[in-house]
């Protein structure tokens, strides 16, 4: 494991998979970060896909590869770059078995910074081969809810900033699928939307986030907040456990999206939502959080 600190927050970051495990208040020594058993991750990176893909599979210049949910980021150890007291820089390069799934060779580094009450996020997308790669990428961090155990998930509401006269939502169906449509996500009112479990029984909630640059998670019986600045990403999806009522939420910055349900692999070249990286470039996203 690996830790941050600062006078403000510490911060822990698990090789495997180069994901944030805990985020830690200095005065109150509460953890923003989820960390229960229902669901057994914490902020996993997704790359070189987000979600699950139809039958598994994808095709790329006429050859078709497998892809697990989400990718394969996650679930590789990654390796230091360098760190200080209140930074760190990790990676993943492509090998043997990355290979098999995605034929490109590839670096993908992620940074976390602390400063102040701030965690930055920034990731780089390296192509190293010889030819155009296409790719999405996606962070999945999920918070506790409530905050510091006041009140209760249904007391909570997120705030898009700046003011929204509207968002929009993406068609999901099935679940976790895609199903082509947008339109307008009516229960966003006056730039806010109020939490309850309920309406994540259908699946995931994918917004399109062209307009939003800010989203702020917080509640009338807290002082505590968590704000995230997403504006260098398109969608921002929202996600918490189907049928259930486990107290977290997941605030998702997404540059790609999940496939659209067909009994077909998706042509990634032809994929709505996805990067096209061009031979020797790099692509770079940030995004960072505020935890009050």
């Amino acid at each position: 494991m690996i830790k941050l600190k600062n006078e403000r927050l510490e911060v822990e970051i698990d090789n495997m998979g180069a994901q944030l495990t805990h985020v830690v208040g200095n005065e109150s020594g509460y953890d923003y970060i989820w960390n229960g058993e229902a669901w057994k991750r914490h902020s996993p990176i997704l790359f070189p896909s987000i979600g699950k893909s139809n039958n598994d599979e994808y095709i790329l210049d006429g050859e078709t590869y497998h892809m697990p949910q989400h990718g394969f980021a996650r679930d590789f150890d990654w390796q230091k770059v360098n760190q200080a007291e209140n930074r760190v820089m990790l990676e993943l390069k492509a090998n043997a078995q990355t290979k098999e799934m995605f034929p490109f060779e590839f670096t993908l580094q992620v940074e976390y910074k602390l400063d102040d009450n701030r965690l930055t996020v920034g990731y780089r997308v390296i192509n190293n081969d010889s030819k155009a790669m296409p790719y999405a990428l996606g962070s999945h961090p999920g918070f506790n809810v409530p905050i510091d155990d006041d009140g209760v998930f249904e007391d909570y509401s997120l705030t898009f900033g700046p003011n929204q006269k509207q968002v929009k939502r993406l068609g999901i169906n099935p679940a976790p699928f895609r199903d082509g449509s947008k339109e307008v996500y009516d229960q966003v009112q006056n730039s806010e939307l109020a939490l309850n479990h309920e309406m994540f029984d259908d699946g995931l909630i994918i917004l399109d986030a062209k307009k939003i640059e800010n989203v702020t998670l917080h509640s009338n019986q807290t002082a505590h907040e968590i704000k995230l600045d997403v504006k260098q990403f398109p969608y921002l999806t929202l996600w918490t456990m189907e049928h259930a009522t486990e107290p977290f939420l997941c605030i998702e910055p997404f540059a790609g999206l999940p496939d659209q349900a067909s009994d077909q692999p998706t042509d990634w070249k032809n994929k709505k939502g996805n990067n096209l990286l061009e031979p020797t470039e790099s692509h770079v996203f940030e995004y960072s959080i505020e935890f009050k």
